[in-house]
């Protein structure tokens, strides 16, 4: 038998896939089912908040954002192609929207990034036991370059792969490991400091 390329890594792809269980919902989405909505929203908005307002530096301007975010995965919801997962897809929507965002109001984003807004989700594999160790890596974490800072949050705050991560912020996957690993050493070397 004789399969093209693109046959050949189509089938490989959705047969080595995992089931989103939030595609189901966004079936619904494009149905028009407005609960399916609020039980997307309701999954995925702290996380995508916490990613708007470390691309923002702004609560009250990421939770605008957040809402145009939701609006446009309504709107896409029917053209939604299961390629990605649901959660990465909508972070990708997330990070164009805050782009956007930052163009139209370049005095939002001249202001530098404040401290409280960068919110670091509690999570089982984040195990800070002290408020001053969770300053100590936020500053660290303020102290990145912004693509060492959103390609770390991507990976170890929001559980994308590295395939994933580099979809969500349109670099080959190379790129994001280099960041990763760049990110880590200086987040080392910032930690290492505060001893």
């Amino acid at each position: 038998m004789n399969y093209s390329n693109e046959a050949v890594k189509t089938n490989w792809r959705m047969a080595n896939k995992t089931e989103d269980p939030d595609i189901a919902l966004v079936r619904a989405i494009a149905q028009g089912d407005t609960d399916a909505m609020d039980k997307l929203y309701s999954h995925h908005g702290p996380g995508l908040l916490s990613y708007l307002c470390s691309l923002l530096g702004n609560q009250q301007w990421a939770e605008e954002v957040l809402q145009e975010v939701m609006l446009a995965a309504w709107q896409a919801a029917g053209r939604f192609r299961g390629e990605s997962r649901v959660y990465t897809w909508l972070l990708s929507i997330a990070r164009n929207r805050a782009i956007n965002a930052l163009k139209r109001d370049k005095s939002q984003s001249d202001r530098p990034l404040d401290e409280e807004t960068l919110i670091i989700p509690e999570k089982n594999e984040i195990n800070i036991k002290h408020n001053a160790q969770m300053d100590e890596l936020r500053n660290a974490l303020m102290n990145l370059p912004v693509e060492q800072r959103e390609t770390l949050e991507l990976v170890f705050f929001h559980g994308l792969s590295n395939r994933e991560t580099a979809s969500v912020l349109n670099i080959p996957p190379g790129t994001v490991k280099s960041r990763l690993f760049r990110a880590k050493a200086r987040l080392r070397e910032l930690l290492t400091e505060k001893e």
